[in-house]
């Protein structure tokens, strides 16, 4: 921010003070915002020639403000991101922040580069949930895969058991009668 004359009604004003009466200036009329300014800061009553040639030459300014508080703005987002806290945590912040920034600058396109920030981060914790019940989803069928995979091999090795007794029964001419044979054949031809 460029010097003031010393004897200008706003010299004393701070840079943060000189931001926050051009933002309130923006919704109130001279009259009523230098008469904010003389109970909050103490300054002297400005003309409205006086005024006017504040609040233009802080319009020219203001660009370069919003960059400045953009890039400040940023690199405390940054500063969040290499932190290690819970998504729950970087959201809330970056809502914070774009809040923050949409009050102070009256800006809602920049503002909503924080809020777009929070709704990424928000889609990636979900996505991520979502990865993880397909991944439980997946370890239950291969359970159930698992399981079915031993049921059927130990029925098949019941039937080879069968087969053999049987086989064995009718070599030995087992105590086995010709029509317990046939059944057990017939049951074994079942499974």
């Amino acid at each position: 921010m460029s010097k003031l004359r010393t004897d200008s009604w706003a010299a004393n004003l701070t840079e943060e003070q000189a931001w926050a009466l051009y933002y309130k200036a923006r919704g109130l009329r001279w009259f009523e915002v230098t008469h904010w300014a003389m109970q909050e800061y103490g300054t002297e009553p400005p003309s409205r020639t006086a005024f006017y040639a504040w609040l233009g030459r802080m319009r020219k300014e203001e660009s370069a403000h919003r960059l400045e508080q953009a890039a400040t703005a940023a690199a405390e987002a940054a500063a969040l991101a290499k932190t290690k806290t819970s998504d729950d945590a970087l959201i809330a912040a970056y809502k914070a922040m774009g809040a923050e920034l949409a009050l102070r600058t009256g800006s809602a396109g920049e503002a909503g580069k924080f809020v777009q920030m929070a709704g990424a981060l928000a889609d990636r914790r979900l996505r991520a949930e979502e990865l993880k019940l397909k991944a439980r989803a997946q370890e239950t069928k291969d359970e159930t895969l698992r399981l079915a995979r031993e049921k059927f091999e130990a029925a098949e090795k019941r039937l080879a058991a069968v087969q053999e007794a049987v086989k064995a029964a009718r070599a030995n001419d087992g105590g086995l009668s010709e029509e317990a044979l046939a059944k057990i054949e017939q049951a074994v031809g079942m499974l």
